[in-house]
This record gives structure tokens, sequence and C-alpha cells, in this order.
């Protein structure tokens, strides 16, 4: 090859070394070089082009976002309110407890929101409000009436108007109300009974402490498995937190009574319980008021009661299961009268045991009427020892229980010291009844009380407060004894010779007071002589007609020595049959 083929062919070479790199010297078409370029894919160089320009658009696109991003941020920061408040929930309902005791803070972000913060309440600005560094505080004005009520704030804010918050409460100062009847029908003392009634819509209500079912509308049916003992407290709470209460009394429908008073010895004697037997037989009574422990503090039956047997309380001077089989076989119920307090031979085994508080004392430390007649009404082992007789005597078939000398002793309570007893001693006794109540309703017995005819209006005498009293007992047994009240009293000129006139005004100021507690009235009345007045057949049936007239349920006659006047009491009509089907 010459020199010039050389130069021609390394200049080829040249050429096609720089085509192979995509570049080109440009003096004009050069078909070998296009075509090697041809065949190499133009990939790589779009690409990197349209790299370059993607660049940009993100570049250009993130600023714009940024700005964007800038500007939201600005006015959110601008337009942003950010408050805490404690104290107060919006729309709740406050009494007047609740709302004395609202104290509202508020939490600003700074304290120059604090200060440049409007507070207002109902529409009027507060001035001047108590602000301490990034805190608002305020509590509602004393005098607020009922209603709903505003508290508003207002936030100034850079970029828009002010921010306002709002909380609304409503002030209700007024109690529920509670429709119920303050003493229903009576019922049977083994049925159920239920109590209708109705409460402000959307109060709740609870029954003895147990929450009862309200309808939307606040009516109510409450039952009882059998009628409760003592009055039935009824307690309804509103939305507002105000409470009202009220009580209700299940009454138990007690059998017309028509008794006579039987010692335990007395019934141990046959001519005598014989001669009670006949009345009965002749439809004159048709209930016997029989001594289970008498203010001697003799159990007269045989009781297996163990503190009667350690202290020897017991007498057997009958059985009590022959004796309540017999009246019933007669037609006649027993009636176990317990004189509870007045107990001789408790208070003197107490007492020599050592265990003195169960006695009742005089100011000296003595035993009250040395060597002791009085046992502690408000102690528990000594209510616990008449309740276990109680108990025992419906065990064997007595339904019904009287309770007697339920009373503090003498008529001067600053020469009666009753040891360990917290609150009055009217209280003390009441107490003792209530729980005796409820443990005999829930045996299906009925309860019943003697008390002193005087009582009545002079109950602080020996501590017996009727109306109380009256409410956690079926039957009430007032002793009126015509012979042994003073000329005038209850404004009867001679009450001994005038016996209708003293029992029908004592019976109509017993049901004055005891109004509303349920309870029936059966007067003790007297039948034998007294202080030189004899009393027969017309004092007594004279006694008998008043307390029927003033509505009594019976009677129960009192004679010391069981001799009753027969004559004086009226056989009672035979029962009409049921006719054939």
């Amino acid at each position: 090859m010459g020199e010039s083929g050389a130069v021609t062919s390394l200049m080829k070479k040249d050429r096609h070394r720089l085509g192979s790199r995509g570049g080109s010297l440009g003096f004009g078409p050069r078909p070998l070089h296009l075509e090697r370029d041809d065949r190499r894919p133009d990939r790589p160089t779009r690409f990197r082009r349209l790299r370059r320009l993607d660049y940009g658009a993100i570049f250009a696109w993130v600023l714009g976002v940024g700005t964007v991003v800038l500007v939201l941020v600005l006015a959110w920061r601008g337009t942003r309110v950010h408050i805490e408040q404690t104290g107060l929930e919006d729309g709740s309902a406050l009494n007047a407890l609740s709302v004395a005791a609202v104290d509202v803070r508020i939490t600003f972000e700074s304290p120059e929101d604090a200060e440049a913060s409007t507070l207002s309440f109902d529409g009027e600005p507060i001035e001047d409000p108590e602000v301490e560094g990034e805190t608002m505080r305020w509590k509602p004005p004393a005098e607020l009436d009922e209603g709903e009520h505003v508290l508003s704030l207002e936030v100034p804010r850079a970029l828009l108007s002010d921010a306002v918050f709002e909380w609304s409460f409503v002030l209700d100062t007024t109690p529920p109300t509670i429709e119920a009847p303050p003493v229903v029908d009576p019922v049977d003392v083994d049925e159920s009974a239920e109590v209708v009634g109705r409460v402000e819509p959307g109060a709740t209500l609870r029954v003895d402490g147990r929450k009862a079912e309200v309808d939307a509308d606040g009516s109510f049916a409450v039952e009882f498995r059998r009628p409760p003992a003592g009055a039935v407290a009824f307690e309804a709470v509103d939305v507002a937190g105000n409470r009202a209460t009220t009580s209700v009394v299940v009454p138990v429908t007690y059998p017309t009574t028509r008794a006579v008073h039987v010692t335990a010895a007395a019934w141990s004697n046959r001519g005598l319980r014989d001669r009670i037997l006949q009345m009965v037989d002749e439809r004159r009574i048709d209930a016997v008021v029989l001594d289970l422990k008498d203010e001697e503090g003799v159990v007269g039956y045989d009781t297996e009661v163990p503190r009667a047997r350690e202290i020897g309380a017991v007498t057997e001077y009958y059985d009590l299961d022959t004796a309540v089989a017999t009246l019933e076989e007669h037609g006649a119920r027993v009636i176990g009268r317990i004189a509870a307090f007045r107990d001789p031979r408790l208070a003197q085994a107490a007492w020599e045991s050592g265990k003195r508080d169960q006695v009742i004392q005089a100011p000296g430390g003595a035993p009250y009427n040395d060597p002791g007649q009085f046992t502690n009404f408000a102690h528990p082992e000594v209510q616990r020892y008449n309740l276990d007789i109680a108990l025992d005597a419906i065990d064997r078939g007595v339904r019904d229980i009287m309770w007697d000398e339920v009373r503090r002793p003498g008529d001067d309570p600053t020469n009666v010291v009753v040891p360990g007893i917290q609150g009055s001693h009217s209280e003390a006794l009441v107490g003792f009844l209530a729980g005796s109540h409820t443990e005999l309703r829930r045996r299906g017995a009925y309860q019943g009380v003697g008390v002193l005819g005087i009582s009545v209006d002079r109950g602080d005498l020996v501590a017996q407060d009727i109306a109380q009293m009256a409410r956690h007992t079926d039957y009430m047994v007032p002793t009126i004894h015509p012979a042994y009240w003073g000329n005038g009293e209850f404004g009867v000129a001679n009450p001994a010779r005038q016996p209708a006139d003293l029992v029908s005004r004592v019976l109509t100021r017993f049901g004055e007071v005891a109004l509303g507690s349920g309870a029936r009235f059966v007067p003790s009345l007297q039948d034998f002589s007294a202080r030189g007045i004899g009393y027969g057949d017309a004092e007594v049936r004279a006694q008998i007609e008043a307390a029927r007239g003033a509505g009594a349920a019976g009677f129960v006659l009192w004679d010391p020595s069981v001799t009753y006047t027969a004559s004086a009491l009226d056989p009672a009509p035979p029962e009409a049959e049921e006719p054939e089907e």
C-alpha cells in the first residue's frame, strides 16, 4: 500500500472511532457514520435529555408545594387557637351544691393570649377575670337563677375574627317529685304487696337503698314478696343531683280482735282455763292474750331458750304447743305477750354475773329500783333475749306477738342511767321494735305493742314516742283503765265514772298522733273494780262500745283475777256459710 493509501486508511479508522463514540466532524453527510450510529440504540441519548428536563420540573414542583405549605402553616398559625378548660362540662345539669363547687380554669398557649381574651357569662363580659400566667379562672356568681346559662370565651386571632368557645349548663335546684301514697291498702300478712307511683321523668329511684325500675314517663310499680315491716323509704335523684325522699307504709289486715288477758299461772288452772274456753265456744271472744314472759321476768311455758334456762327464769305453767292447739280447736288464736324490759329475773342475774351494763341503773351506780327490776332496753343482748323468746313461740305456732313494758322506768329521766346508749331513749325503744318487726314479718307473724294511754300526749315521761312506735307495729294496745285516770284528763270530768267518754277521747287522740302509720288500735280495757268503784256489765260494755265507735280493731279485757264479765260480751254472729255450688 502506498503513502496516500495509508493516509486514507488511517482517516477511515479515525472516522470509525469517532462515529463509535456518537460524534462526528460535521463536514457533511457521512452515510457510513450515520448508518453505524443508527444501528446503536438511541434510548440512552434521549434518557439523558429527559432526566435533565425532570430535574427542573421536580424542583419547580417542590418549590411550589413548599410555598403552599408555608402559606398554609402561616395561615394555620394565624387562625389556630388551642385552649384547655376544666371544671365545667358542656351541657351539664347542676344543683345548688354542685354549681357552688364549679371552679373553671382555662389554660391558653401563652400569657398574652390569656390577657387578650374576653370571658362572658350569659352574654355579659366579665370585667377583670382572674388571670395568672397562662391560666384564666372563673366561678359562678353566688346569686344565680334557675335555668340555662352560658359561659363564652373570645380569643383574638391574627388572620381571622376572634375564636369563640361556649360551655352551657342548666341550674336546677328543685327536688324531683315523688307521687306515692303515704299508706297503701292493707294486705294479708302472707300476701305479696305492691306500691305504684310516679317520679319526675329522668330521675332515678331507690327503694330502701335498692335501685327500682322506672318507665320513661316516670311511672313505677315496686313489688314485695310479702308486706315490708315499717315504712319503706323512697328516694328520687334527678339529673342535676337534687334529691327527694318520702316513705310508704304497707299495713297488714289485722283481724278484728275480741280478747281477754290470761296469765301463765291462770292458764294452768283448769277452772279458769275452762271458763276462758267457754267464752270462746260462746263466741264472746276470739283470741287470748297469753303471757309468755310476764313483768316478773317469769317465762311461763316450756321454752328451751338457753338464757331463760340459765338464769332460772322458766316456770312451766303450761305446754305452749298444747295451749295453741287447744285454743285453735275451740276457734281462737293465741296472742303471745312478752313483758320486754321490766324483767327482774334477767336484771338480777345480769347484775350478779358482772354484766351490769345490761341493767338500768340509778345515778349513784346501783340498779334502778334495787335489787333491779328493769333491763337495759338499748343493750343488744337484752333485746336478743326477748326476741329469742318471741321466735321460739312463733316456731311453735304463735302468729301474734304483743310486746309490753317497752318503756323507760319512772317518769323522771334524770333518775335513770342507761349504760352505753347512743341517741335518745325513745329512739332506742323504736329501734328495738323496728328490728323485731322485721323478724316477725319475715315469719308471717303480727307485731303489737302495749303502751300507756297517757303516752299519746306525754310519751316523754316514759320514752314512748307513739308516732314513731306506730310505724313499726301492726297494732297498738293503749292501756285505758278509767279508774286510774285523774279527774279532768282529756276533758273528762270524772273518768272513773265516765269510762266511755275517756276511752273515746283517748283513742281519737291516738288516731290523730299515729295518722299515716297504718297501725290499728286494740285498747286494753278495765274489767275489774278499783278505788271503790265497781265495774260490771254496764261499765265494760260502755268501754267496748266507745272503742268500736272510735274505730278500734277490737279490745283486750284485763282482770287480774281472770274472772271476766262474760255477760258484757255479746256473742259474735255466726260466720256466713258459702253457698253450695
